[in-house]
């Protein structure tokens, strides 16, 4: 796993943007033979991150605030280093029906057991990197190296604080161009089923892409998103 860890770091380190930064961590993913990933930063006010999981359950998990519930991010909590898990292993413990019905949600999208990598972050937040896969268990023996893991995912987080603060950009703000073409029609009246429509998407495609260019935006809404993206220059 050495090598893999060093490449996630080396990739990590030049990453310039979102996109390279999950095709860094897609590849790293790959490598070790697992399906998917997510990377999750908790601070005291808000909950940010990127991940590769299905965009149906990635909307599911937001508009539910499934980060509350998540065992995994409870775990994490807890968690000085990285460790295994595996949804069919928490009906065992003392979980709450809020709690079975989310792992049996997120087996449905093929996210059935994983890997996690917690860190602890500045002024009580932490951040988490998951490795998952539909298979009924993870294996933890290949990941041997604590200390290559937790500096692997001091990499990330880093790189990602970086991007996301716009220090590693000409323009602090940037959108890539699924949500530059989103938030045009937007701004333009256009609803989301419409936009779909115009676009040959499904509607929650669609809106993947706005809450996302939102998020970037700081917006609270999607006008207020709108008016951040003109008076910078970000549409046509």
């Amino acid at each position: 796993m050495d090598g893999q860890f060093q490449a996630l770091i080396d990739a990590a380190d030049l990453a310039r943007d979102e996109r390279a930064m999950r095709q860094a961590l897609k590849n790293f993913v790959a490598a070790c033979g697992f399906d998917s990933f997510a990377y999750v930063y908790i601070s005291s006010t808000d909950v940010t991150g990127f991940s590769d999981y299905p965009l149906e359950w990635q909307n599911l998990y937001r508009q539910k605030l499934y980060s509350r519930i998540d065992p995994v991010v409870a775990a994490a909590r807890r968690a000085s280093k990285l460790f295994a898990w595996s949804a069919e292993d928490w009906p065992a413990r003392r979980i709450t029906p809020a709690e079975k019905q989310f792992l049996s949600e997120a087996v449905s999208f093929g996210i059935r057991s994983g890997v996690t990598i917690p860190m602890e972050t500045s002024f009580g937040g932490f951040a988490l990197l998951t490795l998952a896969t539909s298979r009924p268990r993870a294996e933890l023996s290949m990941f041997r190296d604590i200390h290559r893991a937790a500096t692997a995912i001091a990499y990330v987080h880093l790189r990602f604080e970086m991007i996301t603060g716009g220090l590693l950009s000409d323009s602090a703000l940037q959108l890539s161009p699924q949500e530059a073409v989103c938030l045009n029609w937007s701004s333009l009246g256009k609803y989301m089923p419409e936009i779909a429509k115009i676009l040959g998407v499904e509607h929650r495609t669609v809106q993947y892409h706005l809450d996302n260019a939102r998020d970037k935006l700081r917006a609270v809404n999607l006008p207020h998103a709108v008016r951040i993206a003109i008076e910078n220059d970000l549409l046509s």
